[in-house]
């Protein structure tokens, strides 16, 4: 997956703010742009790299559509993030762009 028009800043202040609403959280994507307070591993910048996908593939209904997505995943049980529509596919796109590289 090649994304050539993203842009990844990388801001260590955005930690502590960050843990206010995600405990553990390490990226957020808004568009093109992937916002983390470290450098990301490979694997983690595939991840992001399939929410600017999914960004460009929606554009700002992304939002709301995340927001029914997660509320859909927290009723049928499987938690808001982890059971999430658009974060099992960016899940999907960590090894799926790794596996392709190695076949």
């Amino acid at each position: 997956m090649s994304h050539a028009g993203h842009r990844l800043h990388v801001w260590p202040w955005l930690r502590r703010p960050g843990r206010l609403l995600l405990r553990n959280w390490l990226a957020i994507t808004i568009g093109r742009d992937v916002l983390s307070w470290r450098e990301l591993s490979g694997r983690e910048l595939r991840h992001e790299l399939a929410h600017v996908e999914q960004w460009r593939r929606h554009g700002w209904s992304l939002a709301p559509r995340y927001a029914l997505a997660s509320w859909r995943a927290w009723r049928a049980g499987k938690g808001w993030y982890n059971g999430n529509a658009f974060e099992v596919e960016a899940r999907a796109a960590e090894t799926s762009a790794q596996d392709e590289a190695q076949a």
